[in-house]
C-alpha cells in the first residue's frame, strides 16, 4: 500500500513537472506561432517586388597585402565613402511608439522604378504586427516594405519608395584575410549614435556561430571592431571601402570583449537573391518542431539517464501545425533518440541531418513516451521534411543562461 502512494505521489509530480515544463515552452511556443502567422501575412502583403537585378553586386576585391597598400584607403576616407550608405531601420507598434532600430545598408537603387533595396538583419524585421521605415542622418524618414527575411542567416531585405538613397559598393568575402583591418558602420544604441565608426581586425574568417533565436549554426565573420546593440543590419567595410560584411551579433558578456560577428557579403547575396525572386530561401527541408535537450532540464535528463538514452537526445517542446509530426503518435514531451537508427550523440545531431536533407526526404525518427512512473514506451515515425521558408521554427528553445549570442528587436 505504501509503494503504492509513493508510486502515485511520484507519478504526480512527474505530472506537474511535465506539464510546467510544457507551459512555459507552450506560452514561448504560442507567442512564436502566432508571430511567425503575422509576419507570413505581412511579407505576402508587402512584397511587391521579385527581382534579383536589385540585389547585391559584389565587385572586384583585391587581397589586402600590407606591403602593397595601393588603391587602400583612409579611415576618413572610409567614413566619408561609406556613411551615406548605411541608415537606421526604425520598428514601430501599431499604436506609433517605436518597438525598435538598427541599422541597414543601401544596396541598389532602382532610378526607372523608383526604388531603393535595404540589405538588414532578420532579427531586426521580423516581429509581427509592426511598420518599418528608414530614416537617414538628417532624420528624413520613408516607409520601407518588407520584401523576406531568412531567420537560419539573420538576412531582410526591405524595399524604399524613393531613389535619393546612395547604394554601397560591394567586396568579395572569400578572399578576406585575418589580421587585415575592417571597419563597422552603423548605429549604436539608435539613432542617437547615428552613423558610428569603429575599426578593428578581422579575427576568423569562418567562425561557426549559432543563436537562440534560430538554433542553427553558420558560419561568420569574427572581428574587433566595437558593435553594440543598434550595430545590427550595418555594414562591416575592409580597406577599399567595400561592404564585405553584414554585422549581426556579438558575445554580450563580461568575460568577454571585442567579439562580433558579421555575416559574410556573398552569403548575404545568396540568400538576397532568393528573397527577391521568391519572398524566401527555397530548397531548404525542416521537419516543424521545437526541441529541447534532454541536458537542458534536471527532470528529462535524469529520465534518460534511467532509461539509458543517448546522450544527445532532444524533447519535443512544441509541434506546428504543418509539421512532419502533425497526426503521427508523436506528442509534445516526447523524447527523439535517433534518427535513422543513428543514436542522436548531440543535440545537434537532428538538426543535421533535417539541413543535409531535402524537402520530401523521409526520416525515420526513434521515439520514446515518457509514462506516468518515468518508464517509456518506444516507437518509431515516419516523417517527411517540408519546405523551410525561413521561419525558423527548427530550433532549440534555450534559457537565457545557455545563451552566448546576443540578440534583440533593439540591435
Amino acid at each position: 500500500m505504501e509503494d503504492n502512494k509513493k508510486k502515485s505521489s511520484g507519478s504526480k509530480v512527474f505530472l506537474a513537472l511535465l506539464i510546467a515544463i510544457l507551459l512555459i515552452v507552450g506560452i514561448a511556443i504560442g507567442v512564436a506561432y502566432v508571430g511567425r502567422d503575422a509576419r507570413e501575412a505581412q511579407a505576402a502583403k508587402t512584397t511587391t517586388t521579385k527581382d534579383t537585378r536589385n540585389s547585391i553586386n559584389i565587385g572586384d576585391t583585391r587581397t589586402y597585402d600590407e606591403e602593397n597598400t595601393d588603391g587602400a584607403l583612409t579611415s576618413v576616407e572610409i567614413a566619408q565613402k561609406c556613411k551615406p550608405s548605411v541608415i537606421a531601420v526604425m520598428v514601430y507598434q501599431p499604436n506609433g511608439n517605436k518597438y525598435g532600430e538598427g541599422s541597414g545598408v543601401v544596396m541598389s537603387v532602382d532610378k526607372k522604378a523608383g526604388y531603393s533595396y535595404v540589405v538588414t538583419c532578420a532579427h531586426i524585421v521580423d516581429t509581427a504586427n509592426t511598420t518599418l521605415k528608414v530614416q537617414l542622418e538628417d532624420g528624413t524618414q520613408y516607409n520601407a516594405n518588407l520584401i523576406g527575411y531568412d531567420n537560419r542567416t539573420d538576412i531582410g531585405v526591405l524595399q524604399v519608395k524613393t531613389t535619393k538613397l546612395e547604394a554601397a559598393e560591394f567586396g568579395d568575402s572569400t578572399v578576406l584575410k585575418v589580421g587585415e583591418p575592417v571597419y563597422a558602420i552603423g548605429n549604436p544604441g539608435g539613432t542617437a549614435f547615428y552613423g558610428s565608426v569603429t575599426s578593428g581586425i578581422i579575427s576568423a574568417i569562418d567562425r561557426p556561430t549559432s543563436s537562440n533565436e534560430s538554433g542553427y549554426t553558420m558560419e561568420c565573420i569574427q572581428h574587433d571592431a566595437a558593435i553594440n546593440p543598434g550595430n545590427s543590419g550595418g555594414a562591416l567595410i575592409n580597406s577599399y571601402g567595400q561592404v564585405i560584411g553584414i554585422n549581426s551579433s556579438k558575445i554580450a558578456s563580461e568575460e568577454f570583449e571585442g567579439m562580433g560577428f558579421a555575416v559574410p557579403i556573398n552569403v548575404a547575396k545568396n540568400v538576397v537573391d532568393d528573397i527577391l525572386k521568391s519572398g524566401y530561401v527555397t530548397g531548404r527541408a525542416k521537419l516543424g518542431i521545437r526541441y529541447v535537450p534532454v541536458s537542458e532540464n534536471s527532470t528529462y535528463a535524469q529520465i534518460a539517464k534511467q532509461n539509458k538514452l543517448p546522450s544527445g537526445s532532444i524533447v519535443i517542446a512544441a509541434i506546428n501545425e504543418d509539421s512532419a509530426l502533425t497526426g503521427t503518435k508523436a506528442v509534445a514531451g516526447d523524447i527523439i533518440t535517433a534518427v535513422d537508427g543513428e543514436d542522436l550523440e548531440k543535440a545537434g545531431d537532428l538538426l543535421k541531418a533535417v539541413e543535409e536533407g531535402d524537402p520530401g526526404d523521409i526520416l525515420t525518427l526513434s521515439i520514446a513516451h515518457v509514462e506516468e512512473d518515468y518508464s517509456i514506451t518506444t516507437f518509431t515515425v515516419k516523417a517527411t521534411l517540408l519546405e523551410d521558408k525561413g521561419n525558423a521554427e527548427e530550433s532549440t528553445t534555450q534559457s537565457e543562461s545557455t545563451t552566448r549570442f546576443y540578440f534583440n528587436p533593439f540591435q
